[in-house]
């Protein structure tokens, strides 16, 4: 059996060796300057709550923050204590997350619920959530993607759901090549 198809079946078949190759397909960091960019807020209605540091964005509601955007039909933006430790609850079908990293490839997210913790730099999906980059594509109830690290944690919580992972074998195999072509 050739090199190739040891390699496949090992990967297949521990879903530790699974997981590892799709982070290895997401090894690019985020565009830093996306985190210096003010946030750009866009909605039909707006309500503020101010004793509770609540404002809810309802109806068509788009954010940017560089090349970040998210999409959803109501955002709740919360501050809990410091300047700069907002956090965003986002709520659609789906709603909807996008980033463009450093290397120039887009990382793009969905799920009923997306909480994003600016400070954090986190994003927490919930319910029919799915994370993509190229072909790479991961579906669970819940997903959290680390923006700065590139590392994500995918689980099922309801009975009989699974994490579903789908990737281009030619990826991993360009992944494991030796530079230099060797």
């Amino acid at each position: 059996m050739n090199y190739w198809m040891t390699a496949m079946r090992s990967i297949l078949t521990n879903p530790v060796n699974l997981l590892c190759c799709l982070l290895l397909a997401l090894p690019a960091m985020a565009k830093q300057t996306d985190y210096q960019q003010k946030i750009y807020v866009d909605s039909k209605r707006q309500l503020a709550e101010l004793g509770d540091n609540k404002v809810s964005f309802i109806d068509e509601v788009t954010i940017n923050q560089g090349t970040i955007k998210i999409s959803a039909d109501k955002v709740e933006v919360l501050r809990k204590g410091d300047k700069g430790a907002e956090e965003m609850i986002a709520y659609g079908n789906p709603a909807t997350f996008f980033q463009i990293l450093d290397n120039g490839k887009p990382v793009q997210a969905s799920a009923k619920q997306l909480h994003y913790k600016l400070k954090e730099k986190l994003v927490i999906l919930t319910g029919q959530a799915e994370l993509k980059q190229e072909d790479n594509k991961v579906t669970s109830d819940v997903i959290r993607y680390d923006i700065q690290k590139q590392q994500m944690a995918a689980e099922s919580t309801s009975k009989g759901s699974r994490v579903k992972t789908i990737f281009l074998p030619e990826q991993l195999q360009e992944q494991n090549q030796p530079k230099g072509g060797q």
